[in-house]
Order: C-alpha cells, then structure tokens, then sequence
C-alpha cells in the first residue's frame, strides 16, 4: 500500500428542499384542477346545448301519439 495514493474530494451535504417540493406539488394540482374545470364547463355546455336542440326539435314536429303498429 505504498505506492497508492488517496485522493479526498469534498462533496456538500445534501439537503432536501421541502417547499420546493410543496410549491412544485400544489401548482401541479392548480393546474390540472384547471383543466379538470375548464374541460367540465365545456362538456356540460355541449350537453345543454344539445338537449337545447333536442327539445326545440321535439317542439316543431307535429304532435303524435306514435300509435302506428312497429315494423318488422
């Protein structure tokens, strides 16, 4: 062992950064609770839509009591 040498490199201590994790974690929730919303404000406005024009489509049609025999 005489002829080795050992090379020392100093290395800092880690650390952990709590509110970096915090602050990354709840701005990753904002916006996908952003999303989430936006994307539920659409869907029910096409859903409303649609019965919307379901309705005035059942209202322009000629009153029936659908009583003619089913075809085979």
């Amino acid at each position: 062992m005489s002829g080795q040498e050992v090379t020392w490199i100093q290395v800092p201590k880690p650390t952990f950064d709590l509110v970096g994790v915090l602050v990354s974690s709840l701005s990753l929730t904002g916006i996908l609770a952003g999303v989430a919303l936006a994307l539920g404000i659409g869907l029910g406005i096409a859903l409303i839509r649609r019965r919307d024009r379901e309705v005035e489509r059942a209202l322009t049609q000629p009153l029936s009591l659908h009583l003619e025999a089913p075809r085979s």
